[in-house]
């Protein structure tokens, strides 16, 4: 069997800040942690007891930069999300941009458990071409392909519509997997900008007609 790359939507190779949270708290019954036990169990499912952690001591965020980290000759292609989840209740426990369960520093490969708000430098995840707080470096042969700053960690892979997609790495070649996905730069002003052109911006055109799954399978299967 042939295989031309690994697809990571909303991967948490990095791991993730709720998951050291649900460890931390799982032994300590304290009256005051009701509210973090509660973003606990949304993430979860489960009442965090140290008999119930399971894959989520895995999902730590040193333990998973611990797992699998070596050069890999297989390309990650990343699809990343910074949607509201779960009401919104555990973003105030992870560290910068989130899908409401995977940190952006995470899903993007970055190198670093640190805060990040974009998977690069000069694109928001709404496609803003401005300067953003992005990674220092991303592990190697990971791959942000594409960022939506208003889909979900569930509806990335889900049946959730009307957010948009914004192309990273695009239009190239990896492992013999062609990656071109349509874009479109445009200006858009505020409403209160009554001069300039405004701010410019970069998405796949009609993305929000589509989750965010299908765009990557009709995309990648041409």
């Amino acid at each position: 069997m042939k295989i031309l790359t690994a697809l990571d939507f909303s991967g948490a190779g990095g791991g993730t800040e709720l998951a050291d949270l649900a460890v931390n708290v799982a032994y300590n019954d304290s009256w005051y942690l009701a509210p973090v036990k509660a973003a606990v169990k949304a993430f979860t499912g489960i009442d965090p007891q140290p008999t119930k952690m399971g894959v989520v001591n895995d999902l730590q965020t040193n333990s998973a930069r611990n797992l699998a980290v070596a050069p890999n000759s297989i390309p990650r292609l990343r699809f990343v999300a910074g949607g509201s989840s779960y009401g919104g209740i555990t973003k105030p426990f992870i560290a910068g941009t989130d899908d409401g369960v995977v940190p952006t520093h995470s899903s993007c490969g970055a190198t670093s458990a640190n805060g990040i708000d974009s998977c690069t430098s000069g694109l928001s995840l709404g496609g803003k071409v401005s300067s953003q707080n992005g990674p220092g470096s991303l592990y190697w042969n990971h791959f942000p392909i594409l960022m939506n700053e208003g889909a979900s960690h569930s509806g990335v892979l889900g049946s959730e519509t009307g957010n948009i997609s914004v192309p990273v790495v695009n239009n190239t070649t990896l492992n013999g997997l062609r990656v071109d996905f349509a874009s479109r730069t445009y200006n858009q002003r505020a409403w209160w900008q009554w001069w300039g052109n405004g701010d410019q911006y970069i998405e796949v055109p009609g993305s929000a007609n589509t989750d965010m799954s299908s765009l990557v399978f009709n995309t990648l299967n041409n």
